[in-house]
């Protein structure tokens, strides 16, 4: 599984997977096995070197007993026993854990071939199974990696076109030039704290270090005297306040020459209390702070007469 990932990630092609990995073989009996033929080893796919060497337990215990016949006369020959000990001892590592398991106690050759292939059986439909799994997962992740490149791809194919069409739709929007400002929007614009170049009110800066640039002939509004009002009731607020007063009675001094009081004379003064109710002057107050005139209760004094 380990070396299936390894040519997934690093797209291994099929005729350097064998050489890729073959050095990565602890087992000093799979690499003398390797180095014996690694000409031919090197040739084949991942999946034939896999299976190099490697047969059902019944036909790799038919093969041996066949070597053995060919011992037969000689003291290399093996009887049942020892035969069946070669056997045992030099079978897949997976199949002698299910072996120890299973128990079998058969000592009697073909009986005991018979046992252990069933058992090998059972074990190659679980590989077959897993194997088709694994398979099942690789390739969908294949799938998967394939559609994301592919996603990717599209997605920047997109981007670059969007951002293509953005930018001739820059290019080909117009700057309308703003006509020459009248002498009532210069006055405006000088008596309100205006920026003559960006032509904004209350801007806070000049023409010299305009932050904004000339407007768009297109969107700009002509500078009137409503704008401003308009501009200074947002800017301050527009807060009126009325004050209710109420008529009292006050007691005032009068002090005139004596000659008005009729003796003829300007020698002497005389004061004489009097009693008026204050003099009040409904009117309306007007300014460029407000829209419409405002109605106020006024008081008058002496020196407004």
């Amino acid at each position: 599984m380990g070396c299936i990932q390894f040519f997934l990630h690093k797209e291994t092609k099929d005729e350097e997977k064998v050489r890729k990995v073959a050095w990565g073989m602890q087992d000093p009996i799979i690499q003398d096995w390797y180095l014996n033929d690694q000409e031919h080893m090197d040739k084949l796919t991942f999946k034939e070197y896999l299976a190099e060497g490697q047969y059902p337990f019944k036909e790799w215990a038919v093969k041996i007993q066949s070597q053995n016949t060919l011992l037969r006369g000689t003291t290399s020959h093996l009887d049942d026993v020892n035969l069946l000990y070669h056997l045992k001892l030099h079978m897949n590592s997976d199949l002698t854990v299910d072996y120890y398991a299973e128990e079998i106690m058969e000592k009697v050759l073909h009986k005991w071939i018979e046992k252990v292939h069933l058992l090998d059986e059972k074990q190659l439909r679980y590989l077959t199974r897993q194997k088709e799994a694994i398979d099942a997962a690789l390739h969908a992740e294949c799938a998967r990696s394939r559609a994301n490149k592919k996603t990717a791809r599209n997605a920047h194919s997109n981007t670059k076109a969007t951002n293509g069409q953005s930018k001739d739709n820059a290019s080909t929007k117009t700057f309308t030039r703003l006509p020459a400002l009248t002498d009532a929007e210069h006055q405006l614009l000088h008596d309100n704290d205006g920026c003559f170049k960006c032509c904004e009110l209350f801007a806070g800066h000049t023409s010299s270090n305009c932050p904004k640039g000339f407007p768009d002939g297109t969107t700009y509004k002509t500078l009137t005297a409503a704008v401003i009002i308009a501009k200074k009731s947002k800017k301050d607020g527009g807060v009126v306040t009325s004050v209710d007063v109420k008529g009292t009675d006050n007691t005032i001094a009068v002090v005139m020459p004596s000659a008005v009081l009729g003796n003829g004379t300007d020698s002497g003064e005389s004061v004489a209390p009097l009693q008026t109710p204050l003099l009040r002057w409904n009117c309306l107050l007007d300014g460029p702070v407000v829209t419409s005139p405002i109605s106020c209760l006024c008081l008058l004094t002496m020196a407004h007469l």
